[in-house]
């Protein structure tokens, strides 16, 4: 038992469940609530709204097309995370568990609300008003950035090695 739990641990798929469900709640809180409010005034506000579309409501109203796109992104993130998961390191391993997180959270929302897409963060900058987002597009987000940037340092650590050996 002791050996399961750890690798549970180490596999990092509790980070995806533990995310799939707090965006699963933020979402329900903040749609039985619908109001808006200032957690910072003039920088951060929780304002309820609802996209039919991606990113910055683009391909609004193909809702259908983005759960179906949603999935796929979601059933392969996952295959290969299973076929490779013993050669992945922990910072992949987690780069894809936020990003199997976030394509499923947005693809509950897609496949399952008529509105759409439940976003509630919004970052105001001055007159500029970021999107608004939700926590599933910053799983999205973040788990991207963690495995660029972990590309980047391996390519880095590649290149340095392969130096060291042409001097030698």
């Amino acid at each position: 038992m002791k050996q399961k739990l750890v690798w549970f641990f180490k596999s990092f798929i509790w980070l995806s469940i533990l995310l799939l469900i707090f965006d699963f709640v933020t979402k329900k809180v903040v749609e039985a609530a619908q109001s808006d409010f200032a957690v910072i005034p003039g920088f951060f506000y929780i304002s309820y709204t609802t996209n039919t579309g991606a990113a910055w409501s683009l391909f609004s109203n193909a809702t259908w097309l983005l759960a179906i796109i949603s999935a796929v992104a979601g059933i392969g993130m996952i295959v290969y995370f299973v076929m490779k998961f013993k050669t992945l390191r922990p910072w992949i391993r987690v780069a894809l568990a936020m990003m199997i997180a976030g394509a499923w959270g947005n693809f509950i929302d897609r496949a399952f609300y008529a509105d759409g897409v439940i976003d509630f963060l919004s970052f105001h900058f001055g007159s500029y008003i970021f999107p608004t987002f939700n926590i599933a597009d910053s799983c999205l987000s973040v788990g991207i950035v963690v495995l660029l940037f972990v590309s980047l340092l391996d390519d880095y650590h590649d290149s340095k090695q392969k130096k060291v050996t042409e001097a030698k």
